[in-house]
């Protein structure tokens, strides 16, 4: 599977919260500082992000492509499926959401690309 994108998908908080409930999610709030972005990594579990503030790219690293995103978009990156957010300027707000509430050491975890071949 690849990083799934979708631009311009909502218009509000409650038009993100309505997708969390529609999805069956659990939400919570991270912000991203400004950074030159993260390495490839993958997480145990899906998350699907909505970017509330700021704009930045991911990285999907199975096909090589960088792609823009901002404020409305949504991504959905499916389990152990190797990603990077880019670079950020000042600051990116998100909304995620998780298939079952997790403590942020849990759901903030950035896996290694060398433990998905192990």
């Amino acid at each position: 599977m690849s990083l799934q994108f979708y631009t311009d998908f909502f218009n509000s908080t409650a038009d993100v919260l309505n997708d969390v409930i529609k999805n069956d999610t659990w939400p919570t709030t991270f912000v991203s500082g400004p950074s030159e972005g993260l390495h490839e990594h993958w997480h145990a579990d899906e998350v699907h992000a909505y970017i509330m503030e700021g704009e930045t790219d991911f990285l999907d690293a199975k096909s090589g492509t960088r792609t823009k995103v901002k404020a409305g978009d949504k991504i959905v990156i499916p389990a152990k499926v190797l990603h990077a957010e880019g670079a950020v300027e000042e600051r990116v707000v998100y909304i995620l959401a998780l298939p079952k509430p997790l403590p942020p050491e849990e759901f903030l975890a950035m896996y290694d690309p060398i433990e998905l071949s192990q």
